[in-house]
């Protein structure tokens, strides 16, 4: 989507009301098309996001001989799966993800596991991302992956194991982000004996994993946690089948507009997200919202936020859902009193180090933070927000959505929401929120 070089926000002129309809989550549709394109049979996909990210991932399956219909404005594919790569277009040509973490992780593991040789790559900021717990792993089940710029990084050359990944048991330390575990799991499948992953330092961003089992599990694979004392997770040799499946609303995108209701005493419904979605993100509400005093209400398949007063700040330890914390500072500036978030190391890899950058914008509002290794003190101005602020988004969608909440703000750069939600700008705009 064409943008302009800076959007001039303000809050709403009257409470926000109504019923809103994020786009699709980016990670179930990414993993969705992955496990839809390596699962014999037709798998028909609704509700997907198409964005940078999607997109990267399904022009990586296209090189990869994957066929796919795309109808509905990118929101219905139907793929044609049929197994593990077997051949890649272009094969000297380097496989771009650009600054898709998910597409970067997942395709490494799969591409590990097939009997071809082929290269990985990204901007530059996803060439900073660590891989280097990832690339070991998948190296001790046998891969051959050579790193050709910085060790654990990208680019990288893969090598095709002589007879496929063989499984295992791998373990680990605690993982700086999710995705190399999911990558994992997502592998495991194809592998020749069950791969058993023992993180013996905890989990990050537990929610993540179980959405990536859930996924396996609708797909007809053996994936789960094991009992016991350590995190301990197994999949099984199998061969998943194509299905349909239907993509939820996006609940990190989902937050931004339950945020607004909650900071400008609004009443906001999200349709088709509730207590049952596979998103960790969708306890926001409920946990957050509710806690600095917004009414909330949440059922299997919608959530309500409606709010009359005041927002107050709070202790909130968001490790099972990182991805809010920026969303939480915006809210923090807003509240009466001081707020913290812990447990969010995590979001130093991300498309920046999201909490150096939370504090750098959040001071430009008046805010007084203290930065933690996981996580942030912040004491919100006395008078509010202060006023003709310009947001610098360090090219990540989630710093753009997120800061677009703190009041009256110029979001420079704002062409980085393609990368998750290409038409949040428009939706801000139909709130009477987006100026000249």
């Amino acid at each position: 989507m064409q943008h302009p070089a800076a959007y001039a926000i303000h809050p709403p002129p009257t409470p926000p009301v109504g019923v809103f309809t994020p786009p699709g989550s980016k990670s179930l549709t990414n993993r969705a098309l992955l496990l839809a394109a390596l699962s014999p049979g037709t798998s028909r996909l609704s509700g997907c996001l198409d964005s940078e990210d999607t997109v990267v991932m399904r022009a990586a399956l296209s090189r990869l001989g994957v066929q796919f219909e795309v109808a509905d404005e990118g929101r219905r594919v139907t793929i044609h799966g049929t197994g593990l790569p077997q051949s890649l277009a272009d094969v000297d040509t380097p496989l771009d993800v650009k600054t898709a973490g998910t597409a970067g992780r997942f395709l490494t593991a799969i591409l590990a596991s097939s009997p071809i040789q082929s290269r990985v790559d990204g901007t530059s900021r996803m060439r900073e991302r660590p891989m280097a717990m990832l690339l070991d792993a998948l190296r001790e089940l046998g891969a051959g992956i050579t790193c050709t710029g910085n060790e654990g990084f990208l680019p990288i050359t893969i090598k095709p194991a002589p007879s496929g990944l063989r499984g295992g048991t791998l373990r680990l330390p605690r993982p700086k982000s999710s995705q190399f575990i999911s990558a994992l799991l997502l592998a495991g499948p194809w592998m020749a004996a069950p791969l058993k992953i023992v993180l013996e330092q905890g989990t990050p961003a537990r929610p993540y994993i179980d959405m990536t089992l859930d996924i396996l599990q609708k797909f007809g694979a053996t994936a789960r946690w094991l009992p016991g004392p350590v995190d301990t997770l197994e999949v099984l040799p199998g061969t998943p089948r194509g299905r349909d499946y239907a993509v939820e609303p996006d609940a990190s995108a989902a937050s931004y507009f339950l945020a607004l209701g909650a900071i400008y005493r609004g009443d906001v419904t999200i349709k088709n997200l509730g207590h049952t979605s596979v998103q960790g993100d969708a306890a926001f509400a409920p946990t957050v919202l509710r806690a600095m005093g917004a009414s909330v209400e949440q059922g299997p398949t919608h959530t309500r936020v409606t709010a009359t007063s005041p927002l107050v700040g709070g202790d909130f330890d968001l490790s099972d859902m990182p991805d809010m914390t920026l969303t939480l500072a915006a809210l923090a500036v807003h509240a009466q009193g001081p707020t913290r978030v812990r447990g969010v190391a995590i979001l130093r890899h991300h498309e920046s180090d999201r909490l150096a950058v939370a504090a750098t914008e959040l001071r430009k509002l008046g805010a007084t933070v203290d930065e933690h290794d996981d996580g942030l003190d912040i004491h919100p101005p006395a008078h509010g927000p202060r006023p003709g602020v310009a947001i610098d988004t360090y090219r990540d969608h989630r710093v753009a959505m997120a800061l677009s909440l703190a009041g009256t703000v110029t979001i420079r750069d704002p062409d980085c929401v393609d990368k998750t939600f290409p038409n949040y700008f428009e939706e801000l705009r139909k709130l009477g929120m987006v100026g000249s």
